[in-house]
């Protein structure tokens, strides 16, 4: 059986020994490329391989095979390790060859050893195709189309010649090598051999005055195929079947019969099996034109096969007078090896076959049928227009080839007489670029990791056409960069499609795709899930027809200070809802509220219809609590404002200092640190976080707490006198006057209210008095000391203050009978240190102001004394007057610090109750003595806690509440005294005053001296 091939001259040479290779070929420069090893093969120039080697594209990591003679891997060519990998066969013949001596049942192996053919040479038709496809570019006489893939290379045990006889092909044979190949992981198998036609049929080829072979002569040897498929006799065709349905790019010769014969059944395979044909390439062979004078370079070879019947999956490429590796002698002891010149279909099929390991390697992600669609939709026509009979889609072009494809190819792009019904599906082209690192045909022999950077972005520069439609896939980045006028569909299902060129086809978005790009598409619908984003970073998207948003959807707007992302629409836009996003420009994520701050006052055309603006977006995002995009509709446009909400600061705030505060800031100018931290407010927790911080409640509590802390001073006056008054004959002094100090502490708690913050008060200090009888019945006494009294104030609002005061004071008791009368008064200089820290936003300042303020208090009280023989009980009616003066005030800080006027606050306190007391005497000089006392305090005139306060940099003045002074208490008193000796006296002491508001605990211990 003859192999497919003509030979028109066989140039034999010696070894050759190559030199280290430095590469001349630079990136970006297809000339550079050209160097006499290129130069060698025509072909590689004739289909523009230039233009690929200086995109940096070679066939890299992509397995090529070659299904035929042996690729003798020891040739020169190959000389690089693991580049031609051989795969071992071995069997039992199916048939008995008349030109070989080997018969049906006999064994065979074959592992690439050469071996002689019919006409008693060794076979070099296999190296001379390898060399074509994949032979080394290294500085030697020549290199192949796909010179950095890997040849993966099984025997065919073919030895010629071709004569028509369909089981010709050894079933056996051919589908051992058909199934090591396709477990190798080969992603294209090229076959340079075929059936072949009989001679009758081939004289007809040159002559049309006798029958030429015809479509209905290839379906005479499909229809004795057919019952072949699926048993050992059919290997051959059956192994090409399962090849392509596998998606490996399945190449074949279109024979050596001339220019009026079709292909045979096998080269013509995918006619009879349709499903079969996007896979599927066959080849016709192209020659130099020998008319020089025209002004086309290439016709078809004189003794190539026309495209024929199967036109519509035929390409044709360089073939006649081929230079490349070949191997000499015949036997393995007198083998040489050599170049030389080959022609025939099988020297164009590898220039097709290394062109797919090129686009293989270019389009990482593509499958092996996409591959073969860039190579025949880029294919540069040759005679009729179209897809024609003699050149198929015509030659090959890698040029136009790395930029992807030229045609979405649909059935109505084939001639009706050529076409194969049902070949292209839907035309449909899905374009799924998976992301850098993905893997590919998971669980499959072909199976890899796609680490090109093309993976997650690559560009497609044709203008492609066809009745196609283009389907996007995977979450990389495609981007359309032609004049495409496909008529098909377009959708974006996931990741993002840039139109930056034109595209006259409706575009889809659905839910997880993006459209950008600042091109111009047909028409767009956005549905819910979809995004459109024009422009790359800040552009403007075109579309021709109308644009539709549906619910759900997305309209992404990319914005600077100047200018933003538009979309212009020749039609009407239809808004049904979806979500206007906003971003700063080349930024993914939503806009900040500093970005929407510093956006603030903007204007921009986002949307233009020339067809009118029906409906509105559902919503912009982000809209924070003060600030967000608005939009505005009109006849055919909308515009977009980053603008203040419709929320005021008060509207959010829970309490009336929280209101009384937000409004008073928000009347500050814009560009104030505490205005535009509230204004870049993310929630109301957080609006609301900081009104309780700027508010100063802390101010209008400490006066609240010295009016408290002054019945410190008023229980200690009474103590004393009752020391003389209350308790029986023996504790009666022994002088008349007396020297007396006590140590107060004291600690509370004022709860929060549903308006005002919690605090906690303590306090500390001595007093030192003396007081002496001026007649019979009345003591006059005196008294001075220190205290330090501490108010930190919690719910959020991070303020503390402490206070020293200074305390003078006098007091007077008179006596008639059982009746005490006592009164008295004083006066406190306070000296005020407040701290506030006030963290929201980007303000992280500690306010801090020293201030005075004066307490003034007299008192006065009424006591009947009933001597029991258990206990002594002693019912009383007291009245005190406080006033508190505070001086005005001005904090140090940041732009939270406040300040305010004098204030001036006055509380009329009465308090009636039950004392009572008992006396242990422990021995003639000592006794012990112990008394409780429990009272109803009264504010009778319900005196305020609030105070007008006012933002440093200026702000209307605003009035802020801390817990009011209660109207009713409790108090309540303990006491424990040891008289020691005539003249001395220990008392330990304990006093509360108890309401719903707060409560405050105090001790005491007191040391009076009689003389």
């Amino acid at each position: 059986m003859s192999l497919a091939l003509g030979m028109a001259y066989v140039g034999m040479i010696g070894q050759v020994q190559a030199a280290p290779y430095v590469e001349a070929g630079r990136a970006g420069q297809p000339d550079s490329w050209r160097s006499p090893e290129f130069k060698a093969d025509w072909g590689l120039g004739a289909i523009n391989a230039q233009d690929a080697y200086a995109g940096g594209y070679s066939g890299k990591g992509v397995k090529l095979g070659i299904f035929d003679q042996p690729v003798y891997a020891q040739h020169p060519e190959f000389n690089s390790p693991n580049k031609v990998i051989t795969l071992t066969t071995t069997g039992i013949r199916e048939y008995t060859d008349p030109y070989i001596p080997v018969k049906a049942g006999d064994a065979f192996i074959y592992d690439g050893s050469p071996s002689a053919g019919s006409d008693g040479k060794l076979g070099s038709h296999g190296t001379h195709v390898g060399g074509i496809a994949g032979g080394n570019r290294d500085g030697g006489p020549m290199h192949g189309v796909a010179y950095d893939a890997q040849i993966i290379m099984a025997d065919n045990g073919d030895p010629g010649p071709e004569d028509g006889i369909i089981r010709g092909n050894d079933g056996a044979v051919y589908k051992a090598g058909w199934d090591a190949l396709a477990a190798s992981g080969a992603r294209i198998i090229n076959n340079s051999w075929g059936i072949g036609i009989t001679d009758t049929f081939r004289l007809g080829g040159r002559d049309p005055a006798y029958p030429h072979f015809t479509v209905a002569d290839a379906q005479k040897q499909f229809d004795q195929i057919v019952p072949l498929l699926d048993t050992k006799a059919g290997g051959a065709y059956s192994g090409a079947i399962e090849s392509a349905r596998s998606g490996i790019v399945t190449i074949f010769a279109a024979g050596n019969d001339y220019n009026l014969n079709n292909p045979d059944a096998i080269a013509g395979l995918a006619h009879f099996v349709p499903d079969i044909a996007p896979n599927w390439i066959t080849v016709a062979s192209l020659q130099k034109n020998p008319d020089t004078a025209s002004a086309i370079p290439y016709t078809l070879s004189t003794f190539s096969s026309r495209c024929g019947y199967a036109a519509s999956f035929c390409v044709s490429a360089p073939g006649t007078g081929i230079y490349s590796a070949v191997i000499g002698g015949t036997t393995l002891d007198n083998m040489t090896v050599g170049y030389g010149n080959k022609s025939g279909t099988s020297m164009a099929a590898p220039h097709v076959a290394g062109s797919a390991a090129v686009l293989m390697e270019r389009f990482p992600y593509m499958t092996g049928a996409q591959v073969a669609g860039v190579l025949k939709s880029t294919a540069t026509d040759l005679g009729a227009a179209g897809v024609d009979e003699l050149y198929g889609w015509g030659m090959i072009n890698l040029h136009k080839a790395i930029d992807g494809p030229g045609m979405f190819i649909a059935d109505a792009d084939i001639p009706q007489t050529l076409r194969v019904e049902g070949s292209y599906g839907d035309g449909q082209f899905v374009a799924d670029l998976p992301g850098v690192g993905a893997l590919i045909d998971a669980g499959k022999p072909t199976e890899r990791r796609c680490t090109d950077v093309s993976c997650g972005l690559d560009v497609w520069r044709n203008d492609i056409g066809g009745h196609g439609g283009l389907t996007k896939q995977g979450i990389g980045t495609l981007v359309l960069a032609g004049a495409n006028t496909y008529s098909g569909p377009t959708a974006i299902n996931q990741g993002l499609l840039a139109v930056n060129g034109s595209l006259s086809s409706a575009v889809t978005v659905n839910q997880n795709g993006v459209l950008g790009g600042s091109g111009q598409v047909g028409a767009l619908t956005a549905n819910a899930g979809g995004t459109v984003a024009p422009g790359n970073s800040i552009g403007t998207l075109n579309v021709a027809g109308n644009v539709t948003f549906e619910p759900g959807s997305t309209y992404a707007v990319e914005l600077s200070p100047t200018q933003s992302d538009r979309l212009v629409a020749g039609g009407k836009a239809t808004l049904n809802g979806g979500t206007v996003t906003l971003a700063l420009e080349n930024n993914p994520a939503l806009l900040s509220r500093q970005e929407a701050g510093s956006l603030l006052g903007q204007q921009f055309d986002i949307l233009q219809a020339a067809g009118g603006v029906e409906g509105q977006f559902a919503s912009v995002l982000p809209n924070y609590l003060f600030i967000g995009g608005q939009l505005d509709y009109s006849a055919t446009a909308v515009q977009l404002g980053i603008e203040r909400t419709a929320a005021s600061f008060a509207s959010v705030a829970l309490t009336p200092n929280q209101r009384a505060v937000a409004g008073a800031a928000e009347g500050l100018n814009a560009g104030n640190a505490v205005y535009e931290g509230i204004l870049l407010s993310p929630s109301v927790t957080s609006a609301r976080q900081a009104y309780q911080q700027l508010s100063g409640e802390i101010h209008p509590a400490i006066a609240t707490q010295l009016i408290n802390d002054s019945r410190h001073l008023r229980d200690a006056v009474g103590d004393r006198l009752r020391q003389h008054d209350l308790y029986t004959a023996s504790a009666q002094a022994s002088g008349q006057n007396s020297v007396w100090v006590k140590a107060l502490g004291a600690w509370g708690k004022t709860d929060a209210g549903s308006s005002n913050a919690q605090y906690t008060t303590s306090l500390g200090g001595m007093l030192i008095g003396a007081d002496g009888l001026i007649s019979e019945a009345t003591r006059l006494g005196v008294f001075t000391g220190y205290s330090h009294s501490g108010l930190n104030m919690g719910e959020g609002t991070h303020a503390n203050a402490s206070t020293d005061s200074y305390h003078l004071g006098a007091y007077v008791g008179h006596e008639i009978d059982a009746l005490r009368l006592s009164a008295g008064g004083s006066y406190s200089w306070n000296r005020i240190d407040v701290k506030r820290d006030v963290q929201f936003a980007d303000i992280d300042t500690k306010q801090k102001t020293k201030r005075d303020a004066e307490t003034a208090q007299v008192f006065t009280e009424a006591a009947y004394r009933i001597e029991l023989p258990a206990l002594a009980l002693e019912p009383f009616a007291n009245l005190a007057y406080v006033h508190v003066r505070s001086d005005s005030f001005h904090e140090k800080g940041g732009a939270a610090a406040l300040k305010g006027s004098r204030d001036n606050r006055e509380a009329v306190l009465s308090t009636l109750g039950m004392r009572a007391a008992k006396t242990f005497i422990l021995n003639s000089d000592q006794h012990m003595e112990v008394a409780g006392s429990l009272g109803w305090q009264h504010n009778l005139n319900a005196v305020g806690s609030d105070q007008d306060l006012s933002f440093v940099a200026g702000s209307t003045p605003f009035s802020v509440h801390s817990v009011s002074l209660a109207r009713d208490a409790a108090v309540i008193g303990a006491q424990v005294g040891v008289v020691l000796g005539k003249s001395t006296r220990l008392e330990l002491d304990y006093n509360g005053q108890l309401s719903n508001k707060d409560k405050t605990h105090g001790v005491g211990l007191n040391l009076s001296w009689q003389f």
